[in-house]
C-alpha cells in the first residue's frame, strides 16, 4: 500500500456482529489501528447469545473512540445493524466491516485521501479473499482496481456492478442520508448487492484506487457459515435471483439503463456459472427446483440480454436452460 499523509478524523467504521465472540474483537482492534484517521468505531452487536456483547464492553472500556450499541432483538441479516450504523455515524465518511474480517493497515488513510483530493463521494479499493487457515488470497475484482480512475458518473464504467460487496468502499455519509440510501432490513441475504445498486443509481463520484482496503476471512470449516457460502439449499439461489432481480429494478428505474444491462451480464457470467459448477453435487430435488426457478428468472430477459457477447460462457449455459424444460447435463 503506497504511503499517505495522515488523514483528519473524519471516518467512522461501522462493525456489525453476531455470535462472533472469537473473531469480533480482531476487527474492531484493526479499525481503531487505522490511526487518527477513525474518530470512532460504531460496533453493533446483533443481538447475540455468545459473549460478543461482552467482549465489544470489555474494548470499549479502554476506549473512547469505540461505541457499541446493542439490538433488542436479532435482525436475521447484516442490512439492520448496519443501516443502525449509519444512523449512529458522527464523521462526514463512513465504511462499514464484518466482525470476522479485518482492515490493513493505512487502509483507511488511502481512502479518504482519495475522498478528499478527487471530491468523491464514493471511493472503493482492492479486496482481497484470505482462505483460513491455508492462506491462500485472491484478488476481488482484481482489474477494476489495477490502477486508479475517478468517475464522475458510475455509468462510465459499467464493470463496476460486479463488485457488489460494500465493504471496500468508503461513503460521504451525508450522500447517504440525502438519498436516504440504506440496507435492505430483516432477513434478508445478499443485501449488499441491493445496496451496492442503490449506490449506484444515484450517480455518485466515485473514486477507484489500487490499494488493499478490505481482508475478507472465508472460514469453510466454519460451523456456521456465511451466507456467500451456505449454498446448499436452493433458498440460497432463490435470495441471489432476488436480489438481482431488484438491483435491475433499481437501476432501471433511475434511468441507469447500462448498469441495469450489466447486472444482468453479471448474473450470467458470475452467478450462473458459479451455481451450475456446484449442480452436480446437489440431490435430484434441489436440481429440479433450481433448474424451474433459474428458467423462470431468465424469462425476464429479453432480446438485448441475450445478444451482448452472445458466445459467452455463462450466456451459452443460460440458453441451455432456458431451452430445456427438464434438468439435463451441462457443458
Amino acid at each position: 500500500m503506497h504511503p499517505h499523509t495522515p488523514q483528519p478524523p473524519h471516518v467512522s467504521v461501522v462493525v456489525i456482529g453476531y455470535n462472533d465472540a472469537a473473531h469480533v474483537a480482531h476487527a474492531v482492534r484493526s479499525a481503531l489501528a487505522q490511526g487518527a484517521a477513525v474518530r470512532e468505531v460504531v460496533a453493533v452487536d446483533d443481538c447475540s447469545t455468545d459473549g460478543s456483547h461482552e467482549v465489544l464492553a470489555r474494548l470499549a472500556a479502554d476506549e473512547p473512540r469505540l461505541r457499541v450499541i446493542r439490538r433488542e432483538r436479532n435482525s436475521g441479516g447484516c442490512g439492520s445493524p448496519r443501516n443502525d450504523g449509519i444512523d449512529a455515524a458522527t464523521c462526514p465518511y463512513v465504511m462499514f466491516l464484518d466482525s470476522d474480517d479485518v482492515l490493513p493497515p493505512g487502509a483507511v488513510d488511502a481512502l479518504l485521501a482519495a475522498a478528499r483530493e478527487e471530491r468523491a463521494e464514493v471511493v472503493s479499493g482492492l479486496c482481497v479473499r484470505r482462505e483460513l487457515p491455508s492462506g491462500r488470497e485472491v484478488r476481488w475484482q482484481e482489474a477494476l482496481y489495477s490502477a486508479g480512475a475517478v468517475l464522475d458518473r458510475p455509468e462510465q464504467q459499467p464493470r463496476l456492478v460486479y463488485d457488489t460487496l460494500c465493504v471496500n468502499k468508503l461513503y460521504r455519509t451525508d450522500f447517504l442520508r440525502e438519498h436516504d440510501i440504506r440496507f435492505p432490513e430483516g432477513r434478508i441475504p445478499y443485501e449488499d448487492i441491493v445496496f451496492t445498486a442503490r449506490v449506484l443509481a444515484a450517480a455518485p463520484r466515485m473514486a477507484l484506487i489500487p490499494d488493499r482496503v478490505y481482508q475478507w476471512h472465508v472460514r469453510r470449516s466454519a460451523e456456521r457459515l456465511s451466507i456467500s457460502l451456505d449454498r446448499a439449499d436452493v433458498a440460497n439461489w432463490r435470495a441471489r435471483t432476488e436480489a438481482n432481480r431488484q438491483a435491475y429494478e433499481i437501476l432501471l428505474g433511475a434511468g441507469q439503463k447500462k448498469l441495469a444491462r450489466a447486472v444482468r451480464a453479471k448474473f450470467l457470467d458470475h452467478e450462473l456459472r458459479m451455481y451450475v459448477r456446484e449442480l452436480a453435487l446437489r440431490d435430484a430435488q434441489y436440481r429440479r427446483a433450481w433448474w424451474s426457478h433459474t428458467r423462470s428468472h431468465l424469462a425476464e430477459y429479453d432480446a438485448a440480454d441475450w445478444s451482448a457477447d452472445p458466445v459467452a460462457p455463462g450466456r451459452l449455459l443460460a440458453r441451455v436452460i432456458a431451452a430445456s424444460p427438464e434438468p439435463r447435463d451441462l457443458p
